[in-house]
């Protein structure tokens, strides 16, 4: 069973979980299919982010493509494109706010992805009823 806990995020209830990258993994592919906006901590800054898709750094390492609406970062002040590595992410929540379709410039390669195993293009909302 996952860890799973409620957390107030200035919104309504958002949905937070602590855990293994594997769980955080599942996490981030349900926020992409259901095109939610995400927080957590990464790099000891708290990050608000669109995630598009979910792959495989040029290392190898589990990581999520995601366009940063707000909150802090070590580069450059957001908007903007990030990648960040899913074992440095920190207290995860899904929020209840949506996105409704890929920013204009979304491409799941060429921003630091090898590969792409869920992308936003793939979302629940594109998805033929069953």
């Amino acid at each position: 069973m996952l860890p799973w806990v409620w957390a107030w995020g200035g919104e309504k209830p958002s949905l937070t979980q602590r855990g293994p990258a594997s769980e955080r993994s599942s996490l981030l592919t349900q926020a992409i299919r259901e095109r939610k906006v995400i927080v957590f901590v990464y790099n000891g800054h708290e990050r608000r982010v669109e995630p598009h898709a979910l792959g495989r750094a040029n290392d190898e390492k589990p990581a999520l493509l995601a366009w940063q609406t707000a909150g802090g970062s070590r580069s450059e002040p957001p908007p903007g494109w990030r990648l960040f590595l899913v074992n440095e992410i920190e207290t995860l929540s899904v929020t209840a706010k949506t996105f409704e379709k890929p920013r204009a410039d979304y491409s799941a390669k060429g921003r630091g992805l090898k590969s792409v195993e869920v992308d936003v293009t793939q979302s629940a909302a594109t998805e033929p009823a069953q």
